[in-house]
């Protein structure tokens, strides 16, 4: 049954207003009941003159805080039982982590437990979570040994879903390691394929990276592609916490295959979304959300090229619409805005929010991209950014009193601190364990802002 679909158009003077669509007030007839899921985007000042711009946009999509009867979970736990987890006590931890989500599970839902090495083991198969003493006895039997086989522990789990997708529930899996694949398919553009295959099925999937010897870009882009979440694990006793956490979001789930697409005018294209690998395609943006659980939000920050002729002395028309499966409802909603953006007179002096917040992010990557390459030059220019550029961006964030913006520049901050003293104390290089660590922390927290999920360790 289809939902009526609300559409409105809005008319600006400059980009910066141009991509802005709030919602309806609550009490316009109109807009008929409150949705689960409200997105709103906001653009950055630009000219849309003879030559060839860009603009960001700020795109926020929100899901409600609310109550609703949660729906039986269908659970595979992968876990990595590969030589290294015998370090610093990892394969102990896990089963803890193991033991907590079999303990918070109840009869309607299932859950099967897949270890993996070199090889693949079913350690108990999906099925009604009413023996505990035989899951936890499985678990109990975990042990440490020999390599990666990370594809073949991944397709096993989805696997053992398969037999439930046309049951009722969240089809989920969860997978944790900590090193990099190397049985089985070890190219990540392969494995991020063979997750995206699940997600047509209707399976999602999580990733639980641990330590500083894994691959964060993979694991992040699997979660993405997954529809689920990505956690980096610094120290093996965060184990259990991390698993918690993944659980509670499982159950609070109230919104499910949410999709972001935006139509483009010719001469309007999608250039960078930041903290993602999606490919893009020109005349469209088309953004994976996964599953949204009560009151979680998505700050999304997406750079547009608009090539010289694209406007004219007229106007730039963008359409977009956001679709997700209402857990309460049963229903597939979706959500439409329109906005037509005028041509603006002249730029301004000063940068916008949504232009310093960008520049803010912009910056974060430099730092990650110093770390990750080892780079003097960009951690020179990070430097040259925290000198001249910094304080005008942090008055910005401070005067626009959203915490999200205000977060970015605390993130640029520590990191640009945390970058210079791994410079001073000769840490900057291929073999350095401060470095490998900062790499994966900062991955982390990037991934974090732009999901804008929180984590509060630290």
């Amino acid at each position: 049954m289809d939902r009526a679909v609300r559409l409105f158009v809005l008319t600006a003077t400059a980009l910066c207003a141009a991509l802005t669509a709030g919602p309806l007030p609550a009490d316009d007839p109109a807009r008929g009941e409150q949705p689960t899921v409200t997105w709103q985007v906001e653009s950055s000042h630009n000219v849309l003159g003879t030559n060839d711009s860009t603009f960001y946009a700020r795109i926020r999509v929100k899901a409600a805080a609310v109550e609703t009867k949660r729906q039986p979970l269908n659970l595979a736990l992968v876990f990595d039982r590969s030589g290294s987890m015998k370090e610093e006590a990892k394969i102990g931890y896990l089963r803890q982590a193991g033991h907590l989500v079999v303990d918070n599970l109840t009869k309607p839902d299932h859950v099967a437990l897949v270890a993996y090495n070199h090889e693949v083991q079913t350690l108990a198969p999906l099925h009604s979570v009413v023996n505990r003493e035989y899951l936890h006895h499985r678990i109990d039997e975990l042990y440490a040994d020999g390599y990666t086989n990370l594809s073949g522990g991944l397709m096993e789990g989805c696997a053992q879903l398969h037999g439930r997708l046309d049951q009722q529930g969240l089809h989920h899996v969860i997978l944790l390691t900590d090193g990099l694949a190397n049985r089985g398919v070890t190219d990540p553009g392969a494995l991020v394929r063979l997750v995206e295959r699940c997600t047509q099925r209707g399976i999602s999937v999580s990733t639980i990276g641990v330590g500083t010897e894994y691959n964060e870009a993979l694991l992040s882009r699997v979660a993405d592609a997954g529809g689920g979440r990505y956690v980096h694990v610094a120290k093996p006793d965060e184990i259990p916490s991390a698993f918690e956490k993944e659980l509670g979001a499982l159950l609070a789930v109230v919104a499910q295959n949410a999709k972001l697409n935006i139509g483009l005018p010719a001469g309007v294209e999608p250039m960078q979304v930041f903290g993602r690998d999606e490919p893009l395609k020109p005349d469209k943006l088309e953004l994976t959300l996964g599953d949204l659980a009560s009151g979680e939000e998505r700050v999304l920050l997406v750079k547009f090229a608009v090539r010289s002729g694209a406007a004219g002395s007229g106007t730039l028309a963008l359409s977009g619409s956001l679709t997700y499966d209402d857990i309460s409802s049963a229903e597939r909603i979706k959500e439409e805005q329109a906005v037509n953006i005028e041509r603006a007179a002249a730029a301004t002096a000063e940068p916008g929010p949504v232009l310093a917040y960008a520049r803010l992010v912009e910056a974060v990557d430099k730092i990650a991209l110093a770390v990750q390459g080892m780079d003097y030059r960009l951690a020179a220019e990070v430097q040259q950014i925290q000198r001249r550029d910094f304080p005008q961006l942090k008055q910005v964030a401070w005067s626009s009193r959203d915490q999200d913006f205000v977060n970015k520049a605390f993130m640029f901050e520590h990191y640009a601190r945390e970058l210079q003293d791994l410079i001073e104390r000769g840490a900057l290089h291929e073999h350095s364990r401060q470095r490998a660590a900062l790499q994966k922390e900062l991955h982390y927290r990037r991934y974090l802002m732009e999901h804008h999920r929180d984590d509060h360790r630290h």
